[in-house]
């Protein structure tokens, strides 16, 4: 799926336009697991509803391989009510294609399996009403995850959950993109970009960065695999004797496209570039704390 120098306007009421995107290009390869980020108000969440098919550009292209888009991506949107058909969690998933393949015996055991795969053991004759908010956006999830789309594409979708959720979430889309599915997952919580092969960073309706997740946090260090060590190969001796570690630091840290979007880079991050400080090499810069754990481990 691509998009092609997509812009959107919203007219006013007074008549004049609101413009959202302008000239927006971006190319989503089989496989990827994109992560989307900007500050509010930047045009990220609107990528979820051009690509769903339910914002129409007023100036660009959307590409897809298939007409099909409904079938071929499906999406969790932050308001979990907005996706709601039918009244009962049963009723919800029966809409998927597959539950009309079901005897009923086996879709009592289908259903026990989708809801399983995000973390429920909920009644599938519970009504949707009496679930809570969090609730309501893990069944979104589960009726998005058992369609089997080949684009998944998540906004904030777990913004209104618990720590226990957002775990059973992330390995829940882990699992899919594992089985081939592309992802597409916009979130404001940054220590989820570390799951990503790619982020894509959107300010004030335009995309100000497109690159791997150890360059988006760490800048220019993050391009390095031997963090700093090729920084000082690569200038010249007079210039690095100006320069100490924490100086150094400073300057990929001060040129990070996170810092640049207004973002506090997360712990791990922060963590890391002290250690730095101090003189460590890290190889590789950490995103995770399984990693930071990792590297230290093996000095």
């Amino acid at each position: 799926m691509s998009l092609k120098n997509a812009s959107i306007v919203y007219r006013m009421e007074s008549g004049e336009g609101r413009r959202v995107w302008s000239g927006v290009s971006l190319d989503i390869h089989r496989g990827e697991w994109i992560a989307v980020v900007g500050p509010n108000g930047s045009g990220k969440s609107t990528l979820a509803s051009v690509l769903l098919g339910l914002n129409p550009l007023s100036e660009g292209q959307v590409q897809r391989r298939t007409n099909a888009v409904t079938q071929a991506t499906r999406g969790v949107l932050q308001l979990p009510e907005a996706q709601f058909i039918g009244e009962t969690i049963a009723e919800e998933l029966d809409f998927l294609p597959q539950a009309g393949q079901l005897t009923a015996g086996e879709r009592r055991s289908w259903y026990a399996e989708v809801l399983a795969a995000v973390g429920l053991s909920l009644s599938p004759e519970r009504t949707m009403a009496t679930l809570s908010g969090g609730q309501k956006q893990l069944v979104n999830l589960a009726a998005a995850l058992a369609a089997g789309p080949e684009i998944l594409l998540l906004d904030e979708p777990t913004a209104m959950l618990d720590p226990a959720s957002r775990k059973e979430v992330r390995e829940a889309v882990r699992q899919a993109h594992q089985r081939g599915t592309t992802i597409v997952w916009i979130s404001h919580r940054l220590e989820e970009v570390a799951d990503a092969s790619r982020v894509v960073g959107f300010g004030a309706g335009r995309i100000t960065f497109d690159g791997e997740p150890r360059e988006f946090f760490y800048g220019e260090a993050g391009e390095k695999s031997e963090g700093f060590e090729e920084y000082e190969e690569t200038e010249k001796i007079e210039k690095l004797k100006k320069f100490d570690k924490s100086e150094k630091v400073k300057k990929f840290e001060k040129s990070s496209p996170c810092v640049e979007l207004g973002f506090d880079p997360p712990f791990v991050i922060q963590t890391a570039m002290h250690l730095l400080e101090q003189g460590l090499t890290l190889d590789p810069l950490p995103l995770n704390m399984e990693e930071l754990a990792e590297v230290i481990s093996c000095r």
